[in-house]
């Protein structure tokens, strides 16, 4: 829940990120590194945050140099405890996902995520988020379940402006998405259907009596319930080497939704996700991985106000980095970012990354897409799985106006 709106001091991920940035823990990678000497990269053994701890406790450490996967889903179970001053202090409990649920060979690696957490000032937050593929590939199983007892706030709609005044809205949301796609033998496409429900409840805007905010104008008053739900059809063409950490391969997944008041929605209304990343080598013959993401966000009709494409509103709510959940919202959106990924270290300890993005949305009662908004960037990698290629990442990221934001998280953006 607070892993965007306003970080300004969160410690999350446990102790494992507070014994992994001790200076002992440092030299002892460096010195690993140094070991190496001028050998070849590929001879230098791959480490992650457990090798460096079990050799700082001086326990036996694996010296592999090729990882091999193992068949399995990996569960690591992480505390999490900051603070956010629209929240106050949270704690709670996360945990990451990720490996192949069958022959990884033949069965592209899973990943997901589900964690809980509980705020002093009363927020609640649980999510369970999943991209997984069964043995040999047969079926993608895509999910997104969410309970949000939460407050965030709106900026109207359109492009970003320095003007803009923040309203605080308070909302529970309850949302159950999960798409059901089957393998088209021979061919790295899946094609399915999906159900996609949002149940906005007990909104509520702090706002003065007699003000009228974009929310009011949109939605022609100050409705305290909004309900999507709908069907999708979806097509996916995947050949990542990794969903967790992709090294290289393409992503594309189209999403066609069809919301109708005879499902329950309170109107008829479609929507068009389409996500594509592709991960080249660059340079061509180093480890370091130039990745791409554009991601197209389409409505047509009138959809809710808060099922508007909106910043940070993606699936794992990683996109636009730089920017606040929700500061950038409209009919359409079109988004785009680059991140360059580079190790730091010759056994893959750690690495960094220097991203930036922009996007552009529809401007209301014009429908012509605006000016550009703009984020950037720099992070932090530190491996925590070798095996699976999961990092624990820090990243130190800037809007258009110059507003820094710190954002937390396990496994890569995209």
């Amino acid at each position: 829940m607070a892993s965007r709106n306003d970080a300004v001091v969160i410690v999350a991920l446990g102790v494992t990120i507070a014994l992994a940035m001790t200076p002992a823990v440092a030299r002892a990678a460096a010195a690993d590194t140094a070991r190496a000497g001028a050998r070849d990269t590929s001879a230098v053994p791959q480490r992650d945050v457990f090798d460096v701890l079990a050799r700082l406790l001086g326990r036996h450490v694996n010296s592999e140099v090729e990882i091999q996967p193992k068949r399995g889903l990996a569960l690591t179970l992480l505390p999490s405890v900051g603070y956010n001053p629209s929240y106050g202090g949270f704690v709670g409990v996360s945990v990451a996902m990720g490996g192949a649920m069958g022959d990884p060979a033949t069965t592209t690696p899973s990943a997901g995520s589900a964690g809980a957490s509980y705020s002093t000032t009363g927020q609640i937050s649980v999510q369970v988020k999943t991209d997984f593929y069964t043995p040999d590939n047969g079926w993608a199983l895509k999910g997104d379940w969410r309970y949000l007892d939460t407050n965030q706030s709106t900026y109207g709609l359109g492009p970003a402006t320095g003007d803009q005044t923040p309203v605080p809205m308070d909302f529970v949301l309850y949302r159950f998405y999960q798409t059901v796609l089957w393998h088209v033998p021979g061919t790295a496409m899946y094609t399915g259907l999906g159900y996609h429900f949002n149940r906005w409840d007990e909104i509520h805007e702090d706002v003065p009596p007699g003000t009228i905010t974009d929310y009011q104008v949109y939605s022609g008053g100050a409705p305290t319930r909004l309900t999507a739900s709908g069907v999708s059809y979806n097509v996916l063409y995947d050949t990542r080497d990794n969903p967790i950490n992709a090294q290289h391969g393409t992503y594309w997944y189209v999403s066609l939704r069809s919301y109708q008041k005879e499902l329950g929605s309170d109107a008829t209304w479609q929507g068009v996700w389409s996500d594509l990343r592709v991960y080249p080598r660059f340079p061509r013959n180093s480890r370091n991985t130039l990745a791409i993401w554009n991601y197209n966000w389409f409505t047509f009709g009138e959809a809710p106000y808060l099922d508007l494409p909106a910043t940070g509103w993606d699936t794992y709510g990683r996109g636009a980095r730089g920017w606040l959940q929700g500061r950038i919202r409209g009919k359409n959106q079109i988004y785009a970012e680059a991140e360059y990924r580079a190790p730091l270290t010759r056994d893959g300890l750690l690495g960094g990354v220097m991203f930036a993005n922009i996007m552009t949305t529809t401007t209301p009662g014009v429908g012509q897409f605006g000016p550009f908004d703009q984020g950037y960037g720099v992070g932090l990698r530190m491996k925590f799985n070798k095996r699976n290629g999961t990092n624990l990442g820090v990243d130190l990221a800037w809007d258009l106006f110059g507003n820094p934001n710190v954002f937390f998280g396990m496994q890569e953006v995209f």
